[in-house]
């Protein structure tokens, strides 16, 4: 027996099988299918088989990389009613170097609920010295949230994939052709043709060096972290770092000194402690050295031994957005774009944004509304976000200028409950870094004049 289906245009299709199925300026087209015979996967790999001999497929968006900006821009871009396809090199969940810290915009930018993969809540700051001193904010409110990247990840991409985006994971990006009217993403096992490209596929962005838009970071540019999840009794999490007012969640931990021009990090979740530390290259002397003296220095503190054996190291831009980030029909978001604080290391809110900013703009240029563009980008993610990421880049400057500088930040905020509240709100994105800024230079000015000059100068 033959059953014969109808595919008179992609909303038929999607209502069928609730897959993305690529725009095809088609009317009809009639599709005999082994009715009882074969599976749905295997009838939706025929249908799409003969769609591709039928047909040369262009989607509306091609996004490279399933992080978070990625995942974000494809869910959105599928929202808005554009075929999108997602490439993923990596099968998820996969591990990934990061604390997993997220804060409370991240909560407020992101519509999608992520509670499921929540660890623990945040709740305040410890902030270590590089003399030792130690400066403790605790708040009342949650300030944070604390997830395993793979898990936060994977549920991104899931819900990239329920709002209709296409995702082909496990599939690695090798070179990419800007044409006239399209653009071409070559992988390891076929040649996606897209509308637009959004390269979302991180610090070391096959998409950035291909189109010329990025072809190499400078040293003055990177930060090198080594980050281990480390397996922790959740009693011993919480007797480390846990609420000092006895609820299950966590300070976060932040050692200044650890290297000149970085930090190391402590971050509990339910079962695991995240211990990490990061530099930027061009100060890099001996970050293996430094490492491993945080660590012995941390199994002292706390008297717990430390299993090393996930241990990885990533590179992390860490001075801010670059120049461009764009080609005619390409947008660069998240971690590819340079869009990381340099003053925390924090980018998920950044991926987030400019994940969502670039699907707006796809839809609106698929759509042909006029004066758009992927120049229409650059702009609105300045307008967002990037006098903030300039902002972070001057508090960076001055608090990784020297350990005397960090040994400053850490002494007025032990000394002045004002400083500290600040110095939390910076740490933790509480605030705007602009906000941020204003309110530590005026209370550096009226209470703490002589070391504001020192740190100046």
């Amino acid at each position: 027996m033959q059953d014969y289906v109808n595919l008179r245009d992609r909303q038929q299709w999607r209502s069928r099988r609730g897959a993305s199925q690529p725009h095809i300026d088609a009317c009809k087209c009639t599709v005999p299918l082994l009715a009882g015979w074969i599976s749905e996967q295997q009838e939706q790999i025929v249908v799409m088989s003969f769609w591709s001999w039928r047909f040369k497929m262009v989607y509306d968006l091609i996004v490279v990389g399933g992080g978070p900006a990625g995942s974000t821009c494809a869910r959105k871009a599928a929202q808005l009613g554009l075929d999108v396809v997602l490439i993923e090199k990596h099968h998820h969940p996969r591990r990934k170097a990061c604390g997993g810290g997220l804060t409370t915009r991240v909560r407020r930018a992101l519509d999608v609920d992520f509670s499921p993969v929540v660890e623990r809540e945040q709740c305040g700051l410890r902030l270590f010295s590089p003399s030792g001193l130690t400066v403790e904010e605790v708040r009342a409110e949650t300030t944070g949230y604390m997830v395993r990247r793979e898990d936060f990840d994977h549920l991104l991409l899931r819900e990239a994939e329920r709002a209709g985006a296409t995702v082909m994971e496990g599939v690695a990006v090798v070179d990419v052709v800007e044409n006239a009217n399209t653009v071409d993403v070559i992988t390891d096992e076929k040649t996606y043709s897209g509308r637009l490209l959004v390269g979302a596929d991180g610090v070391n962005s096959t998409v950035a060096r291909r189109t010329g838009i990025k072809t190499r970071w400078r040293d003055d540019e990177i930060c090198l972290c080594i980050e281990a999840a480390v397996p922790m009794d959740p009693e011993d999490i919480v007797r480390i770092v846990g609420d000092p007012n006895g609820s299950q969640r966590v300070l976060i931990e932040i050692y200044f000194g650890a290297l000149r021009h970085g930090y190391a990090w402590a971050f509990g979740k339910r079962a695991e402690m995240s211990l990490g530390i990061g530099v930027l290259v061009s100060e890099l002397e001996d970050l293996r050295g430094a490492w491993k003296r945080f660590v012995l220095s941390f199994e002292k503190r706390y008297d717990v031994r430390i299993d090393l054996s996930a241990t990885t190291a990533a590179r992390v831009p860490l001075k801010g957005p670059i120049d461009n980030t764009i080609a005619s029909r390409v947008m660069l978001v998240g971690d590819a774009a340079g869009f990381v604080s340099p003053a925390t290391g924090e980018g998920i809110y950044y991926a987030i944004e400019s994940g969502k900013i670039a699907a707006e703009i796809a839809r609106d240029i698929i759509s042909e509304v006029g004066g758009v563009s992927t120049e229409t980008y650059q702009q609105r993610w300045q307008k967002a976000f990037g006098k903030d990421l300039g902002v972070a880049n001057f508090l960076a400057g001055m608090m990784f200028h020297s350990i005397e500088n960090m040994e400053a930040v850490c002494r007025m905020a032990y000394d002045d409950p004002v400083m500290r509240a600040y110095t939390f709100e910076l740490i933790t994105g509480a605030v705007p870094y602009r906000t941020s800024r204003n309110r530590l230079v005026k209370r550096m000015l009226r209470k703490h004049l002589r070391t504001a000059i020192k740190m100046i100068l």
